[in-house]
């Protein structure tokens, strides 16, 4: 029971500003300066004194709230701007709401943009001094082509969707952005010749249903790292990597064969890896002894092989359990595969011959170890004679504390 006198009290509005106004960060600017005003003389300054202001579809669309609410707040830093626009009528004064934001100590910008009209970024975006954060997102591919040298010396975070990144504007951020640890691009179109990513600081990496010629990567402190391999990909030692997800195109595979090799050694300090449609490349790497000869995933805990048929897997399992001395779980997924064709495979996969599991000699070969679990999820429409010889194989060399098959 609450003490006497203690039931009927406010203690929301009791609380300290700082925290009122995370409360109010995600709601949109018309409701915390015009509803929640109301509930008392308390709130009705709350939102002037916010650092947050977000324009959603509720507000965004007025010029006049939007410039009365910027130029009425309190003289204090506004440290996160978020717009949500859809209407290309508007995207004069929402350039105007942006350029004022970046005067004002702007740490953290949330630009999504579901227009089919380009909005044009303003190039003082990419010369703030003050931003840490940056997400834009764009319905139709949104040009980034900054005039003038890159100059975003506390920028950590950058997630990009729907964009196209010229050559000349990749270079200029390669060296403007000094301090960035997240890169996050997707559905983006790079550079159609060479794309090239160059940082000492990114820890976290993903780049997912971009369009690209070839990709070359520098970044050897990435700790974690998503990607899907569409075309040529170069990726140079990543000693710190942790975890990585990697996802290659059934059409990638004839364009990596050359250069197959270095993106799995790149993978080679991982402890968790998830590999998606990995077999396509893995047959030349393993072909090429030398390419691979003393290579070792020594710190490997944890293997996750994605949409592959039963035959598929054999020289994923050869070439890892041979190279991964500490490895503690292993699981093996038919499930995305059979989704991602709605139930049924086309004919040119299912009809394929594939390698028995029989005339997989290193497979055979390698040598038994010890792991904690082994997860299997299998289609009931592969091969389940193949599976119960690969099962029983399987048993044999990671001799598992745990096994679990899960049939759909």
């Amino acid at each position: 029971m609450p003490p006497h006198g203690e039931a009927g009290r406010d203690r929301l509005s009791a609380l300290p500003d700082d925290l009122l106004h995370r409360i109010l960060r995600p709601l949109d600017a018309r409701q915390a300066a015009g509803d929640l005003s109301l509930l008392s003389r308390r709130w009705r300054r709350v939102w002037a004194s916010s650092p947050f202001v977000t324009f959603s579809q509720s507000s965004v669309r007025s010029e006049r709230f939007g410039n009365n609410l910027l130029l009425l707040r309190d003289p204090v830093d506004l440290h996160a701007l978020s717009i949500d626009s859809s209407d290309r009528g508007n995207f004069f004064f929402q350039h105007r709401w942006l350029r004022h934001a970046l005067s004002r100590g702007l740490r953290v910008l949330e630009l999504t943009l579901r227009s089919s009209s380009p909005f044009q970024v303003p190039d003082c975006l990419f010369a703030c001094a003050t931003l840490e954060e940056i997400s834009l997102s764009f319905k139709i591919t949104e040009v980034l082509a900054p005039k003038s040298e890159v100059s975003l010396p506390r920028l950590k975070k950058l997630h990009l969707e729907m964009v196209c990144i010229v050559p000349s504007a990749m270079e200029k951020f390669n060296s403007g952005w000094p301090a960035l640890e997240d890169l996050n691009l997707s559905r983006c179109l790079l550079d159609l010749g060479s794309f090239k990513l160059s940082s000492e600081t990114v820890k976290s990496l993903s780049i997912t249903d971009c369009t690209y010629g070839e990709i070359h990567v520098c970044a050897p402190s990435t700790t974690s790292l998503k990607i899907k391999v569409s075309s040529i990909v170069h990726l140079s030692a990543m000693p710190s990597l942790v975890s990585a997800w990697v996802y290659v195109c059934d059409y990638a595979a004839g364009y990596l064969a050359p250069y197959a090799s270095d993106l799995v050694a790149a993978l080679c300090n991982a402890q968790r890896l998830e590999l998606f449609r990995f077999d396509l490349i893995l047959q030349d790497v393993m072909q090429k002894s030398a390419a691979t000869e003393g290579l070792s995933f020594s710190h490997l805990e944890s293997l996750y092989v994605g949409e592959c048929l039963v035959t598929d897997f054999y020289n994923t399992l050869a070439f890892f359990i041979q190279r991964a001395p500490n490895l503690a779980a292993l699981a093996l997924d038919q499930w995305k595969l059979y989704q991602r064709f709605n139930g049924s495979l086309p004919s040119h996969m299912s009809g394929e011959k594939k390698p028995t599991i029989d005339g997989n000699l290193e497979l055979l070969s390698a040598p038994p170890k010890n792991i904690e679990k082994l997860w299997i999820r299998l289609s009931k429409g592969d091969d389940v004679e193949e599976f119960r010889k690969m099962r029983s194989l399987l048993k044999e060399k990671t001799k598992p504390r745990e096994m679990e098959v899960v049939w759909f």
